[in-house]
């Protein structure tokens, strides 16, 4: 019934794609945001962006599962669920903002989607890396470094929703697009989040195990 043996590459390969589904997530979001006038373009963006979701969702139940059923697994159990769980919230948030975008038309004003959009792609990029190194030798040196890189990004995140959502309040008079555009902003800064809790999870995995 359960499989006796530790198969760090069967794990560690579902992190793998569950960040590639994830990270590609964010940055069709960036090109969705960048090209909403261009309705060729924003639909396939919002196609694959749903693609990817629904890998990514499969992928995370067949980790769970397969944590249920391996006696030993590379690193502790809640550990990868942990991680897992953060990486799938990405694609399950940028998809809710696709939606939101989409239905009530929305396009960037004073390139306020740009901004964060901008963060969560240099995000994807810092968050690949950090699988690479926690697929390699677990140097706790570089892991933690590039777990800052997305602590900063999250740090910078948090500042610019406080930015968006003030001038907003000065500039925005329409209480529905006001409304629409602060819950956006939120949403844009919990992918940040998610961001940083991944690298949190790395960073227990290394304290653990190095």
């Amino acid at each position: 019934m359960f499989n006796l043996l530790p198969r760090e590459d069967k794990f560690l390969k579902m992190l793998q794609d569950l960040e590639m589904a994830s990270n590609r997530c964010s940055r069709l979001l960036k090109k969705l945001v960048e090209h909403r006038d261009d309705e060729a373009v924003v639909k396939e963006a919002a196609e694959e962006i749903y693609r990817h979701k629904r890998e990514a969702k499969k992928i995370q139940e067949t980790l769970t599962q397969e944590i249920c059923r391996t006696l030993i697994t590379p690193f502790d159990r809640e550990d990868l669920q942990e991680f897992a769980v953060a990486l799938y919230n990405i694609p399950k948030l940028v998809t809710k903002i696709t939606d939101r975008l989409n239905t009530h038309h929305m396009y960037p004003y004073n390139g306020d989607f740009n901004k964060f959009v901008e963060l969560i792609d240099r995000q994807a990029e810092a968050m690949s890396a950090l699988i690479r190194e926690l697929s390699g030798k677990l140097n706790s040196r570089t892991v933690n470094a590039k777990a800052a890189i997305l602590h900063e990004l999250e740090d910078q995140g948090d500042v610019v929703l406080g930015q968006l959502i003030a001038s907003s309040f000065h500039d925005i008079e329409d209480v529905r697009e006001l409304i629409l555009r602060k819950d956006i902003y939120e949403m844009l800064e919990d992918v940040t989040d998610q961001y940083r809790d991944a690298a949190n999870v790395a960073m227990q995995i290394i304290l653990k195990h190095t």
